[in-house]
């Protein structure tokens, strides 16, 4: 053991220089943008915060500004903390940046490497994104209202059976619309089988954080460490973690071709290509099937939680909503998706979630392609670029207080100023740009109007009747989630139950 840990060591100790060795004959002498300094042979290696890091990269803009560069042992990397930057590069160069580093920890450790939002660049991730785009193109959206719809009312249901337990209602819808679209299978309780391995499958990857923001990303070939070597915990995986995965990936797909071959399938996303490819490209639809489940369900259930405890926490907000929808809709029926032009306030609060939600914080690395050159600072080939979502959605000088929930920041019938809309951060830029977007807010929309419409939903009381305090901090992962509070939710109105009733059983 001992001979062998020698040796394992030096060879680290080789690839290391190497690298850095590589590196210092690459860089030129042109300017690259400030950013810590770095230490000898390790760069910027102990600088890389373990949780948060796009909290840590905002800070760091405070004292080298909005783009910020710095290195780790030959990786080098740039951080844009300002929405302006990142659609001056991201955007409107999309050509040179909608490349993707190697994800050590997503692709390798754990085996992600199939997954569009971490796939190259190329003839491949182009045909996959295709498939995305056909079928959530924004045209198509309305096709899928009858499915949300559905799906919303049999939350409400759920609602008045049992208030208590609300965030396995909210979770359960989150799972079934996306699992209804993607494999045209009905979720009816978070006991579905297909939720269960859905569910382990998308922890898989949030367990080790944010795509490329994991040490191992920075420093790839730790991957290579073998378990028993002093550090290498660092890549280690839960047991049974490999084995989820793939679960996750060919269950619920061999469960559609089963039913196409049957013709007992009901028409979705995973029947709809198998049609169209004649069973030509079953591993790019499997793939996309799967992402489309894996980043509709947990952003889903985030933004949802997001809308619900802000409305929770501000009855001011809630109280202004529900008189807008009452003016319009009325009493006597729920909220459709006819009645959301008209609903300018409620759009406003979904536009406010999406920006205090923050949901995805810095999205997935992005890749430069060739040596490029902004706002005089030289961005090398090959650097990782950083979109710091958090940074750009909570900017004081762009949205002042913002840490404060303010439907208002987009509401203003007086025609005062509207800070800018916050939708091109928390999608994604240029080509990478979300395909599911659309769908993502329309989902959220209705499901926010109608929860609110039918219902009255306030702080929990303790045994002395005094109002419970709502922790309005997030829990920092890739996927950013509220963190869990309780909640009283009662029927608004005499016929808000038969409504409610009505509308689950036709």
């Amino acid at each position: 053991m001992s001979a062998n840990v020698q040796l394992y060591a030096a060879t680290v100790l080789l690839v290391v220089a190497y690298g850095i060795v590589r590196r210092l004959r690459k860089r030129r002498r042109a300017s690259f943008p400030p950013g810590p300094r770095p230490y000898p042979l390790i760069g910027n290696l102990r600088d890389i915060p373990s949780e948060a890091p796009w909290k840590t990269f905002a800070k760091w803009s405070e004292q080298y500004g909005d783009m910020v560069y710095f290195h780790t042992l030959g990786r080098e990397v740039v951080v844009l903390n300002s929405a302006t930057m990142a659609h001056d590069l991201l955007d409107k160069r999309s050509a040179k940046y909608s490349y993707r580093p190697f994800f050590a920890m997503a692709s390798e450790v754990i085996g992600w490497k199939w997954a569009l939002p971490i796939m190259d660049y190329g003839e491949k991730w182009k045909r996959h994104r295709k498939y995305l785009q056909q079928f959530f193109h924004k045209q198509n959206i309305p096709k899928y209202y009858n499915i949300e719809l559905k799906e919303v009312h049999h939350l409400l249901n759920d609602f008045l059976d049992d208030p208590e337990n609300f965030t396995a209602h909210i979770k359960r819808l989150a799972g079934g619309v996306t699992m209804m679209l993607t494999y045209g299978h009905e979720v009816k309780s978070l006991e579905d089988p297909f939720i269960r391995v859905a569910e382990k499958g998308v922890l898989t990857i949030e367990a080790v954080g944010a795509v490329g923001a994991h040490v191992v990303d920075f420093v790839p070939w730790i991957r290579h460490l073998p378990d028993w070597f002093p550090g290498a915990v660092i890549k280690r995986l839960p047991p049974g973690t490999r084995e989820d995965l793939h679960d996750f990936l060919h269950k619920p797909f061999n469960y559609v071709k089963e039913r196409l071959a049957q013709g007992t399938a009901v028409p979705c996303y995973t029947t709809t290509l198998l049609e169209e490819t004649k069973g030509n490209d079953d591993e790019g639809i499997r793939g996309t099937a799967a992402i489309t489940y894996a980043g509709g369900f947990d952003t889903t259930l985030s933004a949802l939680m997001t809308a619900m405890i802000a409305l929770v926490a501000d009855p001011a907000i809630q109280m202004r909503a529900q008189e807008e929808m009452d003016s319009v809709i009325g009493k006597d029926r729920l909220p459709t998706f006819e009645d959301r032009a008209r609903l300018p306030y409620m759009h406003s609060i979904i536009t406010e979630t999406l920006r205090w939600g923050a949901t995805t914080p810095v999205g997935v690395p992005h890749r430069l392609s060739q040596d490029d050159e902004y706002g005089g600072y030289c961005l090398p080939a090959n650097c990782v670029v950083i979109a710091n979502t958090w940074a750009m959605l909570y900017d004081p000088r762009v949205y002042p207080e913002p840490h404060k929930f303010n439907p208002d920041r987009f509401f203003n019938k007086e025609g005062g100023i509207i800070q800018p809309d916050p939708r091109g951060p928390a999608f994604g830029f240029g080509r990478r740009v979300c395909p599911g977007k659309d769908l993502a807010e329309t989902h959220l929309w209705i499901t926010i109007a109608s929860m609110f419409y039918a219902f009255k939903i306030t702080p929990a009381v303790d045994e002395s009747g005094k109002e419970i305090p709502i922790d309005l901090e997030f829990s920092e992962h890739s996927i950013r989630h509220p963190k869990p509070f309780k909640c009283i939710i009662k029927p608004r109105r005499a016929n808000s139950a038969s409504l409610i009733r009505h509308a689950k059983d036709n």
